[in-house]
């Protein structure tokens, strides 16, 4: 049998010597990494071209570990690609762009086979040094594309600038306006793969119509104005966050990506996060030394942004980072089903919705939020206000929770993703944020994403959810000295039309312009705590689905015997007022449900994931009983 290279010297020794060729004449491209992509050359060109495959000579295929490939001259080796043909002076110049021409590649004229005929095409051929820092941050061919738009987008924000901001401090102006415009570059980002590329005018009209914030509208709200120091504050620590976040994102590209299935940005957020919470004395002492720790009439909404960037250029130490990294890189642990969560806040807990003017001392139950501009500050977060009416505008004051939803990328229609399929993420970036907000922790909604075809069975033992209750319920004494679950007894979890609303079958809208609902059941009873191990929570639930996938509480149209349900219902408020132990029998089923569940688990990720869900079994039994105990004890001491 003959190989390539023996047809190509053989081919070569006897295919008469081609004319010298003008350069200017050829219209053919050689391709064979990231622009063999019909779908990535669309993205960067607007066309597609007719082509063949061809054997690019003398030239051999690089490809770095985790990263993106390129081409050397090679005597002797062949690349397998395509030859693209009616390539016009227009789409070389965007490639020429896309492949930073003359610092990153080089493009050149060679020779590729296309059967039995030698035709001379421009290839585009790597500069390794040049390209080793993209090699060293794990960038690969959508990474690329992602830099290339943002560094189109990034001219848009340089007029901007220019017409905005007054710095005589290098790139600032720029950095500050991309902070400040941050959601619409990744609106603009997110549009662009959505629409296989955006006309450079589009890109332009987003950055030109996108508002910079100001703050002159405080002179004439004088009650805002009794508040303006925390909500500058609260600000500021978002735009910093925001610039840690986005080092994180491009230094360590290989360890924060996860699959376009889920959120983009949960990993580098947990990460920037934890260095905030680690560095919050420095915080703190940053923000006293640069006056921002307060209103300043003097200064502008900009000025703060700067402020912010400054901090977070001097927090971000590589050798934190890379503590950081190892971190999460040493506890991860990929599980079956994809998990989200949100976060409520409040200063003055349940009575946030409806609040009355003044009652929140802090914020005013958050009714300027809007007006600081701080969902567009806190959208890496999924910040917002939920004031229990499905309401979120910017354009309208409302009073509720200030709400974080991991995953919820565009914050107007509800759109969003799976935050993470691992526990441990989802524990771990809940009680950071806990920390970071500095805001008193409210309420936990835990989502789990379920397959479309999973079929619900009924629950029997309602003491299985009395399990779950003593894992993330709020069992505690109230001001009378009674033993209460307070997240069901305040009413809490309470609805006036659809009653006690321990879990949900919900459904999210993962992309705006695909009619697909994905369905989520939402567990809606954990209390939000500060400094609290999620763990054996998220993984009891995870369990719980896997192994009985009961039917939620409410939002099924065809729940079984819904007076059994509702019957169950008023166990659990009966159970709330005045908790009983729960017999360790149900304890022993329960244990073996979950464990049965997360077994499905173990067999697809192997033994290490076994022994990790074993140590979470263990500390759920020993949480369960323990509160068991202290139930037992309660009334015990009482009689």
């Amino acid at each position: 049998m003959t190989t390539n290279l023996t047809k190509n010297f053989t081919f070569r020794n006897r295919v008469k010597k081609n004319k010298k060729v003008d350069s200017q004449t050829i219209d053919k491209l050689f391709v064979y990494g990231s622009l063999n992509n019909d779908y990535y050359l669309q993205l960067l060109t607007g066309v597609t071209l007719p082509n063949d495959t061809g054997l690019l000579l003398n030239h051999r295929r690089i490809q770095p570990e985790n990263s993106f490939s390129f081409a050397l001259p090679w005597k002797g080796f062949t690349i397998e690609g395509r030859l693209l043909y009616h390539v016009t002076p227009d789409i070389i110049k965007k490639l020429d762009d896309y492949e930073s021409e003359g610092k990153l590649y080089k493009r050149k004229i060679a020779q590729v086979q296309v059967k039995e005929e030698i035709i001379e095409a421009w290839v585009y051929i790597g500069k390794p040094k040049s390209l080793k820092p993209y090699f060293t941050k794990g960038f690969e061919e959508r990474d690329r594309i992602e830099e290339f738009v943002e560094k189109n987008v990034t001219r848009y924000i340089e007029q901007k600038a220019d017409l905005f901001i007054n710095y005589d401090r290098g790139a600032l102006p720029i950095k500050v306006t991309r902070e400040l415009l941050s959601e619409e570059v990744h609106s603009i980002l997110r549009q662009y793969f959505q629409d296989s590329g955006l006309p450079a005018f589009i890109i332009k009209h987003e950055i030109e119509k996108a508002s910079i914030p100001r703050l002159t509208w405080l002179k004439s709200d004088p009650k805002a104005m009794e508040y303006a120091d925390n909500y500058i504050k609260l600000a500021t620590n978002f735009m910093i966050f925001n610039q840690l976040e986005e080092k994180f994102r491009n230094d360590y590209r290989s360890e924060v990506k996860v699959s376009d299935a889920y959120y983009m940005h949960t990993i580098s957020a947990m990460m920037a996060l934890k260095l905030m919470v680690d560095q919050n004395t420095h915080v703190k002492s940053a923000h006293k030394q640069l006056e921002i720790d307060r209103f300043n009439p003097e200064l502008l909404y900009t000025d703060y942004a700067a402020a912010a960037i400054l901090i977070a250029e001097e927090l971000y130490e590589r050798d934190k980072a890379e503590e950081i990294v190892d971190w999460v890189n040493s506890n991860r642990h990929i599980g079956l089903l994809p998990l989200g969560a949100e976060l409520e806040f409040s200063n003055i807990g349940y009575r946030a919705i409806g609040a009355k003017e003044g009652a929140d001392p802090v914020f005013d139950s958050f009714y300027y939020f809007y007006n600081f501009d701080l969902m567009r500050r806190g959208w890496k977060l999924g910040a917002h206000i939920d004031d229990h009416k499905f309401l979120t505008s910017p354009n309208i004051r409302t009073r509720g929770f200030l709400e974080l939803a991991f995953g919820r990328y565009k914050l107007l229609g509800d759109v969003s993703k799976p935050a993470t399929e691992d526990s441990w993420i989802l524990s771990s970036i809940t009680d950071l944020a806990v920390r970071f907000m500095g805001i008193k922790p409210h309420s936990l909604h835990i989502s789990i994403e379920i397959p479309a075809n999973a079929p619900f069975k009924k629950l029997t033992n309602p003491d299985y959810i009395l399990c779950l209750l003593t894992l993330g319920g709020d069992l505690r004494e109230d001001e009378n000295g009674k033993l209460r679950e307070m997240r069901i007894f305040n009413q809490e979890i309470f609805h006036k039309e659809s009653g006690l609303n321990i879990s949900r079958l919900n459904k999210h809208h993962k992309n705006p312009e695909e009619d697909v609902w994905t369905p989520v059941v939402e567990y809606q009873f954990p209390r939000l705590f500060y400094e609290y191990d999620y763990q054996p929570l998220i993984m009891a639930l995870k369990g719980f689905q896997l192994g009985l996938n009961p039917y939620p509480f409410k939002g099924c149209s065809n729940l079984p015997d819904p007076q059994q349900y509702i019957e169950m219902e008023q166990f659990f408020i009966n159970w709330a007022s005045r908790p009983a132990p729960i017999p360790e029998q149900s304890i022993d089923q329960f244990l073996v449900t979950i464990e049965e569940g997360l077994d499905k688990e173990v067999a697809v990720f192997g033994k290490e994931h076994g022994r990790y869900t074993q140590r979470i079994i263990g500390r759920i039994e020993e949480q369960i009983k323990r509160r068991t105990k202290r139930i037992k004890k309660h009334y015990d001491s009482s009689q």
